[in-house]
C-alpha cells in the first residue's frame, strides 16, 4: 500500500523538525538504550513554536509529543531511515506508560477525518497498518480516506492522483474480503469501484454478496436500484465477453434485445457487428457498421472495420476511401497506414502503397504487422 500514495504526503514531513537525543538517561525508558551516534526524534513544528511562545518548551517537549510525531513520521515514509530504531524507542515507551500505540493511531485517524484533516487522518491510519495490515476496520477506515482524498483530486483535476488513490483504496476492499469474507460493508464499497471501471458483472456479483451478508436497510435499497439500473450494462458486457471468447451466437443472444432501447449506442452495434462478422455474415456485420457511421460519422474504429469489410469484398476503392478517411482523424497510425498501403497494393497503386507502408514503418519499425507489409514492396 505505500509506494503508489506516498508520494502524494511526503510534504507533511515539512510539517516535523528533529532534535537529537546523545544520552537514553535524557530518555528515561529503562530497557531502550540510544544507539551510539544518538537518535534523531521527529517533533511537530506546530508544537514546538508554541511552547517556544509560551516560554515552557522544557515541559512541552515531552515524550508524548515526540511519540506522536515519530508515529506521524511513521506514517509518512514507511521506509524512512530510522523506522526499525523508532520501533524500538515506541516499544519502550508502551511499556513503561502502558501506552497502546494502534488505540492512539486509530483515535487520532478519526480525529483528524472528522476535523476535515484528511492527509493527517491518512498519515495516522498508515501508521496504524503499517503495524497491523490485517485489521479490517482500520483497512476499510483506510480506504475511506483514500476515496475522499480520490475525489479532491478530482475536483482540482489531477487525473493521476484520482485514479491512485482509487486504485489504493479499491486494494484495500479486497484485502478486507480476504481477510474477513463477512464483512458486508467492503462489498458495498467495492462494488462502485468496479462499476465505475466498467467491471457490471463483477460489481453485481459483489453487490449481491453485500445484500446477502445484510446492510442497513437504506444501502440494501440503494443496492438493488443500482442492480435494476445496471442490469442492461451487465447484459452488455456478458454478450460482449461471449463474442470475444468465440461464442458469437450466444453473444449475440444477450446483445440483440438491448438494441431496441439502445439504438444509439455505438458500442452495442460495434459488438453486434463483430458478432455478425465472426459467423461470416458479412453483409449484416456491414449494415451495423454503417449505423454506427450515421451516429458518429469519425468513430475511426468503425472506419477501419467497415473497410476491411469492403476489402475482404474485394471492393477496393471503398476500402481506400473509409482508410484515407480513418488517417486524417487518427494521423500518423500505423495500423491504418499500413491497411492503406496494402489496399493501395492490392488494387493495383504501386506508389501510394510504398508511400503509406513506408509512413507506417517510420512510425514504428518494429510492429511485426509492418515489417510483413515492408516485405511486400
Amino acid at each position: 500500500m505505500k509506494n503508489r500514495i506516498e508520494k502524494y504526503i511526503l510534504e507533511k514531513s515539512e510539517e516535523l523538525v528533529f532534535i537529537t537525543i546523545n544520552e537514553s538517561s535524557e530518555l528515561n525508558l529503562p530497557g531502550y538504550e540510544i544507539p551510539e551516534e544518538g537518535l534523531k526524534l521527529p517533533i511537530k513544528s506546530s508544537v514546538l513554536v508554541n511552547s517556544i511562545k509560551d516560554n515552557k518548551a522544557q515541559e512541552e517537549l515531552n515524550l508524548v509529543s515526540i511519540v506522536d510525531a515519530v508515529l506521524f513520521l511513521q506514517g509518512i515514509d514507511s521506509g524512512f531511515l530510522y523506522n526499525d530504531e523508532y520501533d524500538k524507542f515506541i516499544q519502550a515507551f508502551s511499556q513503561r506508560m502502558n501506552f497502546k500505540p494502534l488505540e492512539y493511531l486509530g483515535y487520532m485517524s478519526q480525529e483528524a477525518y472528522n476535523r476535515g484533516e484528511v492527509s493527517d487522518a491518512l498519515v495516522y491510519i498508515k501508521s496504524y497498518l503499517r503495524r497491523d495490515d490485517k485489521d479490517t476496520m482500520a483497512l476499510y477506515q483506510y480506504a475511506i480516506i483514500c476515496q475522499e482524498l480520490s475525489m479532491r483530486y478530482q475536483k482540482d483535476e489531477d487525473i493521476k492522483a484520482m485514479n491512485d488513490f482509487l486504485i489504493e483504496a479499491s486494494t484495500a476492499l479486497e484485502k478486507i474480503i480476504d481477510v474477513n469474507p463477512e464483512f458486508a460493508l467492503a462489498y458495498y464499497q467495492l462494488g462502485f469501484h468496479y462499476s465505475n471501471q466498467k467491471q457490471y458483472v463483477k460489481s453485481k456479483l459483489t453487490w449481491q454478496k453485500a445484500i446477502e451478508l445484510g446492510l442497513e436497510e437504506e444501502l440494501n435499497s440503494e443496492l438493488i436500484e443500482n442492480l435494476d439500473r445496471m442490469e442492461f450494462k451487465v447484459q452488455y458486457e456478458e454478450g460482449y465477453n461471449l463474442v470475444f471468447q468465440g461464442n458469437a451466437e450466444e453473444g449475440l443472444e444477450k446483445l440483440r434485445p438491448l438494441e431496441d432501447e439502445n439504438p444509439d449506442w455505438w458500442n452495442l452495434l460495434f459488438v453486434i457487428s463483430l458478432a455478425y462478422k465472426s459467423l461470416g455474415e458479412n453483409t449484416k456485420a456491414k449494415s451495423y457498421l454503417e449505423k454506427i457511421l450515421i451516429i458518429r460519422p469519425t468513430q475511426v474504429d468503425t472506419l477501419v472495420e467497415l473497410a476491411l469489410s469492403y476489402a475482404e469484398e474485394g471492393n477496393l476503392n471503398q476500402s481506400i476511401e473509409l482508410l484515407a478517411k480513418a488517417s486524417k482523424i487518427k494521423k500518423d497510425n500505423p495500423e491504418i497506414l499500413c491497411n492503406l498501403g496494402m489496399a493501395y497494393l492490392h488494387n493495383g497503386d504501386y506508389d501510394n502503397a510504398k508511400y503509406y507502408i513506408e509512413r507506417a514503418y517510420e512510425i514504428d519499425p518494429t510492429d511485426q504487422v509492418t515489417i510483413a507489409c515492408m516485405s511486400q514492396i
